[in-house]
């Protein structure tokens, strides 16, 4: 179910959710809060020194589930996804590239993130 052909057809936003968090937060505070998102995102998936491959396994996974409950809460669906396919998947060669696509989605996210601005 969680796998890299299923990322692709995931939407890259939730709109519902998203128009939700709008109408309630008002879209600055949004704004503000995506932007925290993505401060605390690159800190921890984007360091060099991350090596899932020498992380336990249960450690790696539940940072995946956290940041996968972070991403759905604001309305990121495909970057959700992406950091359910590295908490559903075994640890190994395939981890890497759903560590790769989630930095890929990650980008593009961020990128229709400013466009709403």
């Amino acid at each position: 179910m969680y796998t890299q052909s299923a990322l692709l057809d995931q939407p890259l936003i939730d709109e519902d959710q998203w128009g939700r968090l709008q109408s309630e937060l008002g879209s600055e505070m949004l704004q503000e809060f995506a932007q925290e998102f993505f401060e605390e995102t690159r800190e921890l998936w984007f360091d060099a020194a991350l090596n899932p491959l020498g992380m336990e396994e249960k450690a790696f996974k539940s940072m995946a589930h956290r940041s996968a409950g972070a991403a759905g809460t604001i309305g990121f669906k495909r970057l959700r996804f992406a950091f359910l396919c590295m908490e559903h998947n075994p640890l190994g060669e395939s981890t890497m590239t759903y560590v790769q696509s989630m930095r890929a989605v990650f980008e593009d996210t961020a990128a229709w993130v400013n466009s709403q601005a």
